[in-house]
């Protein structure tokens, strides 16, 4: 998990495969235009919004834990952290978690398949 270290607060992120389809529901795509969406997040206020707070609701889920806090509140959290325009920092620590986590993800799914393809050889 990844956590966002606010003045007065700790926020745990999780990205895994929940988050990635929450995402690609979010915004009606499939799995295959993923990378290309994340690669315009930088620049798209919405969506890194969106990425927070899917991060949040996914660690809450996996913990089992209410979610509290709103996208309003995200807003609150990047403002805190020095905005979307920084060029290090959390926000982009949070986007290196982010795509190491789906290269993982997208790794063993492919390693997954190939070892059923040969076991049915």
């Amino acid at each position: 998990m990844f956590e966002l270290k606010l003045n007065n607060n700790t926020i745990l992120l999780k990205w895994g495969t929940w988050a990635m389809c929450e995402f690609c529901k979010t915004y009606n795509i499939s799995l295959e235009n993923y990378f290309e969406s994340l690669a315009s997040a930088q620049k798209d206020l919405d969506k890194i919004i969106k990425l927070f707070y899917i991060g949040y609701k996914s660690a809450c889920v996996s913990k089992k834990e209410d979610i509290i806090y709103n996208e309003i509140d995200v807003c609150d959290w990047i403002d805190e952290i020095g905005s979307i325009y920084v060029s290090e920092g959390q926000l982009v620590e949070y986007f290196k978690y982010i795509l190491s986590t789906a290269s993982i993800n997208v790794n063993s799914t492919s390693k997954e398949t190939e070892k059923k393809k040969a076991s049915k050889n």
